[in-house]
């Protein structure tokens, strides 16, 4: 298992060397950081000198928008991109006849889904210069709750993508639903905001904004992980199937 898992790993570095397509996604949070660390200050001294306006207390939304929310897609999509090239090149079906199963592949990406969705998660916040530096804990905690999101990402598209035209295609419309539609409960106060749950990223992000708050976030933070989680297993299903 563990010789597998290496090989697996050293098989992904040369895939994401050779396509510029993977590099650049893992490079673009990167990005991303320097356009919130220092473009939102800027924007709030702008705001705050010619309408008055506190951007301060919109820094969760930014952080929510520009760095949380996408860090399951950019994972979602290098993984799935991954896996679509190696199902293009017969990999996994040589799998099924290896002294290698095809467990050891699936729970290999879905751990490097969590972990690297994770990281992204923490690392990118973190470098954002918006999150203050004492609640590194409650951060971790978010990172591992966004875990989930990621791999559903990657089961996403992986069930309903062919190829890596179909889908950048399907990572399109995912941007709108997993790190679009979830910001808008941010400006709702009322019951409805949790129809929003729905969505899978919803959880995270709330989770986030009650840590922003200091509210209490742990249960929806455990919501969130459950209800990916649950949505996971049919997708995980439908790609097994496809295989």
């Amino acid at each position: 298992m563990a010789g597998a898992l290496r090989a697996f790993g050293r098989n992904d570095l040369r895939g994401i060397g050779r396509e510029p397509l993977m590099f650049g996604l893992l490079l673009a949070p990167a990005g991303w950081i320097a356009l919130v660390r220092f473009g939102t200050p800027a924007a709030g001294d702008l705001l705050a000198d010619r309408y008055g306006v506190d951007l301060t207390r919109y820094h969760p939304l930014i952080l929510t928008a520009f760095l949380l929310l996408t860090s399951p897609i950019v994972v979602g999509a290098l993984v799935s991109f991954l896996v679509l090239d190696e199902r293009d090149a017969g990999t996994l079906t040589a799998l099924r006849v290896s002294p290698v199963p095809l467990r050891s592949f699936v729970v290999y990406r879905a751990g490097l889904a969590l972990v690297l969705t994770a990281v992204y998660t923490v690392v990118t916040i973190g470098a954002s210069g918006l999150f203050p530096a004492q609640r590194w804990p409650e951060l971790v905690a978010i990172g591992l709750a966004t875990g989930p999101s990621g791999l559903l990402v990657i089961l996403v598209l992986l069930a309903f993508a062919g190829n890596k035209v179909e889908g950048l295609a399907v990572v399109r419309a995912l941007g709108i639903l997993v790190a679009g539609l979830p910001l808008i409960p941010y400006f709702l106060d009322s019951a409805w905001q949790w129809w929003f749950g729905l969505i899978p990223t919803f959880w995270p992000a709330k989770a986030f904004w009650l840590v922003c708050a200091g509210g209490t976030w742990w249960p929806v933070a455990l919501v969130g992980v459950l209800h990916n989680l649950a949505l996971a297993y049919p997708l995980y299903r439908r790609f097994a199937r496809r295989v």
